[in-house]
């Protein structure tokens, strides 16, 4: 029977991407370029600036220009942005910012049409470098990897925060010496290779390999012999950045050691063939060294395809007031429908349209940006984000008397968590 760890703590990061089944790279198709200097994440929601702090972004080249900006920390966290017609920009947080890594890139480590002109330096997140408390987590966009500082340059973000603290009701024990993250469906092995389950501990000294023979690592635990060397994005989701020494939750991996652990991922570019992607369970940093070095292993088995973490939803609700209400025939009837995104995530390219009825109605007014089919007019309502909402109006006419049930549809370029209430209707009279 499987029965959840109880200790109320909280443990690791939550890594904030859709990973494809390589385990290494966001691509293109994740993101909706808002054509205003602004990037939509769709799994997370988040809407990241294209340009860093100190860059200009020119809508006419599609690119960011001038110099970025490398800050402190303690400078960086007052500054504030009125960019794309919002204001809540913030600095992003590591699991945040570790989404925008491309590891099948460098020199920048990240897609460069999206982001045009990324400094191939290290970006400040705002988690605290638990070991010193001086200093931040910061990601390297040349080749990805993770290091601490006080100052580094800055990319602002905005949206629905992704946590990166998991709690430790997310890992259900499975009284087999292995554990799975409801997460990201992964399970794992909670002792490193080399260790023996013993009752609750680990018992022995975890043993070291090159990582050619790493690859070649299998067991036969829980009664599973599909067990296989994590990738790096993996790798990291046990992460816990509020620990050091070992920087993991013990009570989930007790008797970890804080050492280097391998992973399958290859650094990128022909010249770095010889090296590969490793977590220091030290300080929790995740960084590349060559092959034959010798490091610690912890098996997982399961999809490397890790899926969308749960950390956002949308949920669009629309609806409609008529005025005046009864109305008369040939007299101007104005309908109003606010739409409010009730979800968690971001809705981007958001639509609402009012379904105008056949041979009984003519539009009077609608707004400008608005289009008008014959038989609807459609609003574009860009990107909205939760608990926002936006109002539009039409004006028309109705030809006969009678009933009239008026309605109005809304999408975006997202699954909409509960389709039903998509559709908003107003009933009324019309007299002559």
């Amino acid at each position: 029977m499987l029965k959840k760890l109880t200790l109320a703590t909280t443990i690791g990061l939550l890594l904030s991407s859709n990973v494809f089944a390589d385990g290494l790279t966001l691509t293109a198709g994740d993101f909706v370029q808002n054509n205003d200097g602004t990037v939509t994440h769709t799994p997370t929601g988040l809407i990241w600036q294209a340009c860093s702090v100190g860059q200009t972004w020119d809508s006419n080249t599609g690119t960011c220009t001038g110099e970025a900006t490398n800050m402190n920390y303690s400078d960086a966290i007052a500054l504030t942005s009125n960019f794309a017609g919002q204001t809540d920009w913030r600095i992003p947080n590591i699991a945040e910012l570790h989404s925008l890594v491309d590891l099948k890139k460098s020199q920048p480590a990240v897609n460069k049409s999206l982001f045009p002109q990324t400094p191939q330096d290290y970006f400040v997140s705002s988690s605290t470098y638990t070991p010193n408390s001086r200093y931040q987590i910061r990601v390297g966009f040349s080749y990805g990897d993770d290091g601490y500082n006080s100052s580094g340059y800055i990319r602002f973000v905005r949206g629905a925060t992704v946590s990166p603290v998991i709690s430790l009701k997310d890992f259900v024990d499975n009284g087999d010496a292995t554990v799975t993250h409801n997460k990201t469906g992964l399970t794992w092995q909670r002792c490193a290779v080399g260790q023996t389950w013993n009752n609750g501990s680990c018992d022995g000294k975890a043993a070291t390999y090159k990582q050619t023979d790493a690859l070649k690592l299998t067991a036969d635990t829980g009664g599973k012999t599909d067990w296989r060397l994590p990738t790096y994005k993996e790798l990291l989701t046990i992460v816990d950045y509020s620990a050091y020494s070992p920087a993991v939750n013990v009570i989930v991996f007790p008797d970890a050691p804080s050492v280097q652990f391998w992973t399958t991922t290859q650094m990128a570019g022909d010249y770095y063939t010889s090296n590969s992607w490793y977590v220091n369970f030290d300080n929790g940093q995740g960084s590349y060294g060559g092959k034959s070095n010798n490091y610690a292993v912890r098996l997982v088995r399961g999809s490397t395809a890790i899926p969308p973490i749960t950390t956002s939803s949308v949920d669009l609700v629309p609806t409609i007031t008529a005025t005046p209400n009864p109305a008369t025939v040939n007299g101007n009837i104005t309908f109003t429908a606010t739409l409010a995104n009730k979800g968690s995530g971001t809705a981007t390219d958001a639509k609402l349209s009012f379904a105008l009825p056949k041979n009984t109605v003519s539009l009077v007014t609608k707004p400008d940006e608005c289009i008008f089919t014959g038989l609807s007019v459609v609003c574009s309502v860009g990107n909205l984000v939760p608990n926002g909402s936006i109002t539009k109006a039409v004006t028309v006419k109705m030809t006969k008397a009678g009933g009239l049930s008026f309605g109005v549809t809304s999408w975006s370029a997202e699954k909409d968590v509960n389709p039903k209430d998509n559709i908003a209707r107003a009933t009324m009279a019309i007299r002559k």
